[in-house]
């Protein structure tokens, strides 16, 4: 018996050796200004790492989660990205939040350096696509693919006259550019630009230009948080004008701080289909995470179901890579996947390509904050 022992354990032991922990990352910020939306993020990632492992893991391999929290502060970005890479051995990145962090990490060079993927920004600027983002892979629609769907949509409810809201920065740029050209392929009219600088918490002055301008539609293309703190200081009469927000806004926060009554009614556009919807085997395979074990605490949301699609996106890579793999094998997985499926949801990459989806569709926000599609 203790020789049968100790073979069994000399075996064992030769098993685990061989074994190799298959580490990612996530960059983002953790605490901050953006901290709800990264945890939520970083739970839904959790979850699908943990059903994976207690599956098998990739061909026996466990994967380990690296989490670093830039508290969404762009100077930290890059320095975090490599450290992930660099000491704690991650082949490849996954749901990085926000346009300026993800921009830094471009500049840095530091994913081209080590030639790992990144795979889902929670971004839509154009800025963060094209030439020297070749290891960011995007699965969301631009910021002017959603502001096109939302004009398209109020010419459509016949909402000509339109006020628009932005921040005065080079974001808020490009989403002028945006509305200008939603402006002129869809016959709106904008009566009246109203801007406001990074940071800005009172919107008072703002909201009352927006009402006495009487717009029939109201484009609220800035931060989320600038969207809340709108909302709040919005007050006009009840079908006055109908608004809109960019897919970063989150229906449940947006009722928390303006009050539901006023969050009721206003349409977000969506860059990944219903999250409690049985129209691809993702979302259903998103909902039976939900409900398992690893799901605890996990929201059934947009922002959730994207993380879920890019985590499970970036191990369909891996597993591809075949043993053994590494950052520049999971990118040429990624790169092979045209005309690909993720669970029916379709995804198209290239060497060329890096934009993988332009799924649209809006859902306006009903009672509890719930979105209604």
């Amino acid at each position: 018996m203790k020789r049968f022992l100790f073979v069994f354990m000399a075996l064992l032991a030769a098993c685990l050796a061989h074994a190799e922990d298959i580490r990612i990352g996530i960059v983002s910020g953790f605490t901050g200004p953006i901290a709800v939306t990264a945890q939520e993020v970083l739970q839904a990632t959790r979850a699908y790492v943990d059903q994976v492992n207690a599956q098998g893991g990739i061909q026996g391999n466990r994967l380990v989660l690296v989490t670093k929290d830039d508290g969404y502060d762009a100077a930290k970005t890059a320095a975090l990205a490599e450290e992930a890479i660099a000491a704690d051995k991650v082949i490849g990145l996954v749901n990085s939040a926000g346009t300026a962090p993800t921009m830094a990490l471009i500049k840095s060079r530091v994913l081209h350096k080590y030639r790992v993927p990144l795979v889902g920004v929670y971004s839509g600027a154009t800025v963060l696509r094209g030439a020297g983002t070749e290891e960011i892979f995007h699965t969301r629609a631009t910021y002017n693919d959603e502001i096109q769907k939302i004009s398209r949509l109020a010419s459509t409810l016949g909402l000509h006259r339109v006020a628009v809201l932005y921040q005065e920065d080079a974001f808020g740029e490009g989403v002028l550019q945006s509305v200008a050209a939603g402006e002129k392929s869809f016959n709106l009219q904008l009566v009246l630009k109203v801007g406001y600088q990074p940071g800005t918490n009172d919107f008072t002055a703002h909201a009352q230009k927006i009402v006495a301008a009487q717009p029939q539609a109201i484009f609220l293309m800035g931060v989320p948080d600038a969207v809340y703190q709108f909302m709040k200081a919005y007050h006009a009469p009840a079908g006055a004008a109908q608004l809109y927000a960019l897919s970063f806004v989150t229906p449940k926060l947006l009722a928390d701080v303006a009050g539901e009554e006023k969050a009721r009614g206003v349409g977000i556009s969506q860059v990944v289909p219903n999250p409690n919807s049985a129209a691809f085997a993702l979302t259903r395979d998103f909902q039976a995470l939900v409900n398992s074990p690893f799901g605890k605490g996990v929201k059934p949301s947009p922002v959730a179901l994207e993380g879920y699609l890019n985590i499970r996106l970036l191990v369909e890579a891996i597993r591809m890579a075949g043993p053994h793999p590494t950052g520049e094998k999971v990118i040429q997985s990624l790169s092979a996947m045209q005309e690909y499926r993720v669970g029916g949801f379709p995804i198209e990459f290239s060497n060329e390509k890096r934009s993988g989806s332009n799924y649209l569709d809006i859902a306006v926000v009903g009672r509890n904050g719930r979105l209604l599609y």
